[in-house]
């Protein structure tokens, strides 16, 4: 694990094994968090979260305070280093929360040996969200290779911006000049060792664009590679998925298309039409395969779940209607993805569920060493179960996954503050609790602990606060350590 002067402090397979999700991660955190018009839900408890709400909640400040009147203040300086790690924004050992919050700011709390402590922030105001709740990713990279994780902020709609990362944390938000979408992946896709970028392209032209780094700060990069491989017919680039799948050192890319519907039938048929794995290595990525439907493959998220330093595929799924829990994953190998075993577990009736009819609504998933023991742990939500209060599972050692080893957490879970029961004239909660990624170590343990969202929490006032809850890793596996609310730290 890295020391305080930012150095390396975990084999490179560890390394993997926190970083790999970040960037689809950042999507499920935008899709919980970026939300307006949520059920009322009732906040926690205030005497955990900081005391009293003051009345101008909400409102722009210029004294550096927030409402409930903690001076924002800067974390201690770090130092840089040859390999930053994407979750440690400021190269002090510590890694650090980020996200996009109802409203639009975008805030970062600072891990210290205690944690994340809300009193070390930034907060950078932006727009607030306009269309969908799914529309802002945030990307964590060295992009200019100085040494610090950068934040790059990626809305579907508008022009993308850079929080440069530093000593002292990061920047305000700058434009990522000249950049003709947002980017949806990073990674080192030539191998160089410098971050790079992955830009999807549109109804016309390239089917995407790699900026290749280090990219400048006013917003140059290095060198361009456009994308023309073919894609389906009448098609658009839908989603991205990069990862290492074959061991070579280089980041690769899948690529899905989704139908165009050109006769606009106006029967909502919207389906995938085709899949591009594209490989990493010298001179950029390259055409490998092209698939078909029905059965395109490459489902689920990139992470090492085996430890042999090949990203790997993992997901997981909750069957309302069976109460059946699933957690997966297929192994890669130096042939390529989906060339390895597959494994897996499910549980019908896992912790954590009320003895009730249950619904659907999947939130974050994330892989990760929470217990400590060098094994991949999988951490998922499900925000539609409990009545749509939500529930996070911990399913330790996924290469080995079994049932009985679940753990579960609620806002019902003795010790953790907060609650799934209405108070008195609240009416119903809603609180679809959800993991935001990635899994951080807030507290340099070398153990990653796990951040819990919940959108939209009204205080006495009903003013959306947005809740967040640090469930810390141990080696039995999460415990609470501290929430906070958007109040205590806008």
């Amino acid at each position: 694990m890295a020391d305080a002067t930012g150095g390396d402090r975990s084999a490179r397979s560890n390394r993997r094994i926190r970083g790999s999700a970040a960037a689809a991660l950042a999507a499920a955190l935008a899709a919980a968090l970026l939300v307006t018009g949520c059920d009322s839900a009732q906040r926690p408890d205030a005497g955990a979260g900081g005391g009293e709400r003051s009345p101008e909640a909400g409102a722009s400040r210029t004294d550096g305070r927030s409402p409930s009147g903690v001076r924002a203040e800067r974390p201690p300086a770090g130092k840089p280093s040859r390999n930053p790690r994407p979750e440690d924004l400021n190269g002090d050992g510590y890694d650090d929360f980020a996200a996009v919050i109802t409203g639009g700011s975008l805030v970062v709390v600072y891990g210290s040996a205690k944690g994340l402590d809300p009193r070390r922030r930034t907060v950078a105001p932006g727009p607030p969200p306009s269309t969908a709740p799914d529309e802002t990713r945030l990307l964590r990279t060295d992009l200019d290779h100085d040494g610090y994780t950068d934040l790059v902020r990626a809305p579907r709609t508008g022009g993308p911006t850079v929080l440069w990362g530093g000593p002292r944390g990061v920047t305000d938000p700058r434009p990522l000049t000249g950049a003709p979408t947002s980017p949806t992946a990073t990674g080192d896709f030539d191998g160089d060792g410098h971050a790079d970028l992955f830009l999807p392209g549109g109804a016309n032209g390239p089917e995407g664009t790699v900026w290749f780094g280090p990219v400048r700060r006013e917003g140059a990069p290095a060198r361009v590679q456009k994308l023309r491989d073919g894609r389906p017919t009448d098609s658009i680039p839908a989603r991205s998925l990069a990862g290492d799948f074959d061991g070579d050192r280089a980041t690769d890319l899948a690529l899905w298309f989704h139908w165009t519907d050109p006769d606009n039938e106006g029967d909502g048929e919207v389906g995938v039409s085709g899949l591009h794995y594209l490989r990493g290595g010298p001179g950029g990525l390259r055409l490998a395969e092209r698939r078909e439907g029905p059965d395109l493959g490459l489902e689920g998220q990139s992470g090492d779940v085996d430890g042999d330093g090949i990203d790997d595929l993992y997901s997981a799924g909750f069957f309302a209607y069976r109460k059946q829990l699933s957690a997966g994953y297929t192994l890669s190998t130096r042939s390529g993805p989906e060339t390895g075993k597959r494994g897996g577990m499910t549980t019908l009736s896992p912790p954590g569920l009320r003895d009730a009819p249950q619904y659907g609504g999947m939130g974050g998933t994330a892989l990760g060493d929470v217990t400590g023991d060098g094994r991949a742990d999988l951490v998922t939500s499900a925000t539609g179960a409990n009545d749509s209060n939500g529930v996070v599972w911990l399913v330790p050692d996924l290469r080995a996954a079994s049932a009985d080893a679940v753990r579960a957490v609620t806002l019902d879970t003795p010790g953790v503050p907060g609650s799934d029961t209405p108070a008195e004239g609240r009416g119903p909660t809603r609180n679809r609790i959800t993991v935001v990624g990635p899994l951080l170590d807030t507290d340099g343990d070398h153990h990653l602990d796990v951040v819990v969202g919940a959108p939209g929490f009204l205080d006495a006032k009903k003013r959306d606060l947005d809740a967040f809850w640090v469930l810390r890793g141990t080696d039995r596996g999460m415990t609470y350590q501290r929430h906070f609310t958007a109040t205590d730290i806008l």
